[in-house]
């Protein structure tokens, strides 16, 4: 399989972060552990956001590199996917409202610093 375009893969952290962000947005932390599905969804965001994170890194590592805490996030999203049965729900919660949103930023710079694909 051809690996895709590295733009594609911070578009996708991008799109998941956001969505971790979203899901925790108005939410204490109280609520958030009350509620499964919402603890569900940001777990599986984040998860997402740091598998397309490791997936960058395999094809573009110069530029996975210069997103803050790449190497923790990637990690994180082994725990999401591996170690569910020691996840702190507390932890994922405060990811999602204080990390993701630097995260957030720091793809978008990512993004503007990209080439303009060739016209077609």
């Amino acid at each position: 399989m051809q690996p895709r375009d590295p733009g594609v893969y911070l578009e996708d952290i991008e799109r998941y972060a956001a969505a971790a962000v979203r899901f925790t947005e108005g939410y204490t932390a109280e609520q958030h552990l009350a509620d499964e599905k919402t603890r569900a969804a940001v777990e599986r965001a984040l998860e997402v956001r740091g598998e397309a994170l490791r997936a960058l890194h395999r094809v573009a590592p110069e530029i996975a590199m210069r997103i803050p805490h790449a190497r923790d996030i990637i990690g994180f999203r082994n725990i999401l996917a591996h170690g569910y049965a020691e996840l702190d729900h507390r932890k994922v919660y405060s990811i999602a409202i204080v990390r993701a949103p630097q995260l957030l930023s720091a793809v978008r710079e990512a993004l503007k610093a990209l080439p303009e694909p060739p016209a077609s």
